[in-house]
């Protein structure tokens, strides 16, 4: 039992660590993509989209990161 325990978080550690929003983010971003095309958008505008929830991302989670960095 403790194999599948130390399996489990070394695939947690590696796939989620210590950012959980950039590891959800990019499934959200493809959710929100898959959404958009089955309601009509023009495929060819969801590579666009895509890159652009996930910069958004990216860029909040940085963000973030830097305001608690800098908060004494």
């Amino acid at each position: 039992m403790t194999y599948v325990r130390r399996f489990a978080r070394f695939w947690y550690d590696f796939l989620i660590g210590d950012k959980w929003e950039l590891f959800v983010g990019p499934i959200v971003a493809m959710l929100v993509v898959g959404v958009a095309v089955n309601t009509g958008l023009d495929p060819t505008l969801c590579g666009p989209l895509f890159f652009v929830l996930v910069a958004l991302v990216g860029g909040l989670s940085l963000a973030r990161s830097l305001r608690s960095a800098a908060a004494p």
